[in-house]
């Protein structure tokens, strides 16, 4: 496990940025899968600028969904791919050919499952995931106590999911499910990056990656310390209450 820690959340971001970028000139047609909540909006846009200044190009790469709330889709203001669209995919010109979506308002659920599995294995496995992580400990819409061999799924809404949700729709939505890609996606992805800011998740990010205490998925975040090649990055105030040595902030 990776921990860096810095002074504010922008050079945090800054930090999942970098390694973003170098992800792709390492391997222009990389696979991603990032996360559409309000935490990852400051990387998204130091890619947009780095894009604008020729330092990145994404034209080759492909993305696949992390979640969506079941009942919503791209067009709902608030939706997880909405957000994606407004804030990334359409400022740095991704080709719809290249993304690969849930649709929160499909009449087969199971289908878009199964679709968006069929899509990671046929482009080999994620490349680099870029995670938030819920109050709750929750990754995408893997919520406590989720079976870790999942693939892509639907599943309820844990009751803090639920409220937390309110702050992403004007108006309100009631959302009671989402379909996300599984804990064996996370897992299975070459690299994964966790993005985490403020003292609100400090407390959850001491829970998941104290030292002490053995990875369980109650806490579905605290999986991801047995992961080969995981970055946890965190500005000050979210690594406040970590008790770690080996924090850094390169």
């Amino acid at each position: 496990m990776n921990i860096h820690v810095y002074p504010n959340d922008l050079e945090a971001s800054a930090k999942a940025a970098g390694l973003i970028i170098e992800q792709v000139r390492n391997k222009p047609d990389s696979l991603f899968s990032l996360a559409a909540g309000s935490t990852p909006l400051k990387t998204f846009s130091l890619l947009v600028e780095a894009v604008r200044q020729g330092k990145a190009d994404f034209d080759q790469c492909r993305f696949a969904s992390l979640d969506e709330w079941v009942g919503l889709d791209g067009s709902v203001q608030g939706s997880c791919r909405q957000t994606m669209n407004d804030h990334f995919f359409r400022l740095v010109g991704i080709l719809d050919k290249n993304i690969r979506f849930f649709d929160g308002k499909s009449e087969d659920l199971t289908r878009e499952c199964a679709d968006m599995d069929s899509f990671i294995e046929g482009n080999g496995r994620i490349d680099m995931l870029l995670l938030g992580i819920g109050l709750n400990g929750h990754l995408g819409f893997n919520e406590p106590g989720v079976n870790p061999d999942l693939y892509s799924h639907v599943t309820e809404l844990d009751p803090i999911t639920k409220q937390v949700s309110v702050k992403y729709f004007d108006p309100p939505q009631a959302v009671a499910s989402g379909i996300t890609l599984g804990l064996r996606h996370v897992m299975e992805a070459r690299t994964v990056i966790l993005l985490a800011s403020g003292s609100h998740k400090a407390e959850i990010v001491r829970s998941a990656f104290h030292d002490q205490g053995s990875p369980t998925e109650r806490i579905p975040a605290s999986l991801l310390r047995e992961h080969p090649n995981f970055h946890l990055c965190l500005d000050q105030s979210a690594a406040e209450q970590l008790i770690t040595t080996n924090a850094k902030g390169d």
